[in-house]
């Protein structure tokens, strides 16, 4: 359901570099700054976005941080020290033609498992925007997620409707298709685990986190499921309730339903189902043609 994998600076600004996760910024020598109150910190966070901040959250948010680790991509602070600024912006704004063509790139994709960054249609401002944004935010604090709920405080309830979205027997509100046809999340989901198109979601809370994980099913960045989704987005409320369900399902706090079974044994069984019924049909058609010639013959 998958770079979840749009909502991402994506799968790939992969090529901003393996050094420097969580390094702190400032000038040699100079004295650290004083860590801010509870308050300050309170405000910070329901400080609204700012444009850029809310586009970050939407094309980059589900494979990237700025300060907070890496997700599906590198973490992005202090990215503006290793690359050049005619280097980010170039790969922010077509990273397809320098995964094909710049040599950095292209040895960042091997390290990032040969996830590629998609082009996110941005206009020069907004790429422009995007980059002064991640040199901001190397040094200060800012709200890249907005005001966010976490998954801890969801209710049984809300898991259990997280569960039955993701299986399909509650439909989305937009009419998509549910997670189950791609994905599976092992002894969550009873007899029929899920499909095997996409990846195996059993674990995917703990691989990009909570608020990766809403970037992800809000703003889809991974070119299938943006596809599958560009015209059938999640509303808010199914994104929490099925956070809800993977964040369980991380846990494994829940009993294991049998995994055996899968959409692809399903489908084997019905291929051949098919498969026989279709022999048995040209057997009596040969019957059909083979009877009224030895009748004749008789």
């Amino acid at each position: 359901m998958q770079g979840r994998r749009t909502a991402t600076l994506s799968l790939l600004l992969l090529g901003l570099g393996r050094a420097a996760w969580g390094q702190s910024p400032g000038a040699a020598g100079a004295a650290p700054a004083p860590a801010p109150g509870p308050e300050a910190s309170a405000r910070s966070a329901e400080a609204p976005q700012s444009p850029t901040e809310d586009l970050f959250a939407r094309k980059c948010g589900s494979c990237h941080t700025v300060g907070k680790g890496k997700r599906v991509g590198p973490d992005l602070k202090d990215v503006h020290k290793r690359r050049s600024r005619a280097w980010l912006e170039g790969f922010v704004r077509t990273p397809s033609g320098m995964l094909d063509s710049d040599p950095d790139a292209r040895n960042l994709l091997t390290e990032f498992g040969g996830v590629r960054m998609p082009d996110l249609g941005l206009t020069p401002e907004e790429t422009k925007g995007l980059v002064d944004l991640l040199v901001r935010c190397s040094t200060e604090p800012c709200n890249l997620a907005g005001r966010f709920t976490p998954a801890t405080a969801a209710t049984p309830q809300d898991v259990a409707r997280g569960r039955a979205l993701f299986t399909g027997t509650q439909p989305l509100k937009s009419g998509g298709a549910p997670c189950l046809s791609c994905h599976v999340v092992r002894g969550q989901t009873g007899a029929v685990p899920g499909g095997l198109l996409g990846k195996d979601l059993t674990h995917v809370f703990a691989r990009i986190g909570d608020e990766g994980l809403d970037a992800a099913l809000a703003n889809p960045a991974y070119p299938l499921m943006n596809r599958v989704f560009k015209d059938h987005p999640l509303d808010p409320a199914e994104v929490f309730a099925l956070r809800a369900f993977l964040y369980r399902a991380n846990l494994g706090s829940e009993p294991a339903a049998e995994d055996a079974l899968s959409l692809g044994l399903f489908a084997g069984l019905g291929a051949a189902g098919v498969l026989l019924g279709l022999n048995a049909a040209w057997a009596r058609r040969l019957t059909g043609v083979r009877k009224p010639l030895t009748e004749r013959k008789g």
